[in-house]
């Protein structure tokens, strides 16, 4: 069986933020673990707190019955219950555990996303420097990627915004605090 040839592509290419991944291992080989500090892929550079180990510890030694089973697609009902109050509380907005969807990361969720709400062909606009996989996100389900300029401060710009929206556009990937700028929008 042969592979497809845009996937002969990617492969061939590779990820970047693999090749940063990599890149990190190389450096810490040469300089030492202690002095490159690799955030390439979200690796903590801290370990989790004693709390989590000993929550961890409690779990594993008194199971809660049925926790090893597959749960909903969605996630736990409870833990979306939740998270719906959450929101609902924090934007005004009415939720309830059906508008929410559980996933593993960012990632899983914009992948989700974009699933969900591209069509072949329609855009999403993604604001530069961005993350370098959004790009392959987009592609992956078929959409076209708009890649829109920030100012010097890697804001986004009104104007720039407005002119880049076609009807082809779906939506806009809006990154607080921006990765890889770590520039935090405010509000307005």
């Amino acid at each position: 069986m042969s592979v497809a040839d845009k996937i002969k592509a990617g492969m061939a290419e590779g990820s970047w933020i693999r090749r940063m991944f990599e890149a990190g291992n190389d450096l810490k080989k040469k300089y030492g673990a202690e002095n490159v500090f690799d955030l390439s892929i979200g690796n903590p550079v801290m370990e989790p707190p004693a709390e989590f180990r000993q929550e961890l510890k409690k779990l594993a030694g008194k199971p809660l019955p049925g926790m090893h089973r597959y749960m909903e697609n969605a996630g736990y009902a409870a833990t979306r219950a939740a998270v719906a109050q959450q929101l609902s509380y924090e934007t005004g907005l009415k939720f309830d555990n059906n508008d929410i969807v559980m996933t593993i990361g960012a990632a899983g969720a914009l992948n989700v996303v974009l699933k969900t709400i591209l069509n072949p062909g329609e855009e999403v606009i993604v604001l530069s420097p961005f993350f370098v996989e959004y790009l392959n996100y987009v592609d992956n389900h078929g959409g076209v990627s708009n890649v829109v300029p920030t100012d010097n401060r890697f804001y986004p710009q009104a104007d720039t915004l407005s002119t880049a929206i076609t009807r082809k556009t779906r939506a806009i990937i809006i990154n607080t605090p921006n990765n890889p700028t770590g520039v935090v929008y405010s509000e307005d």
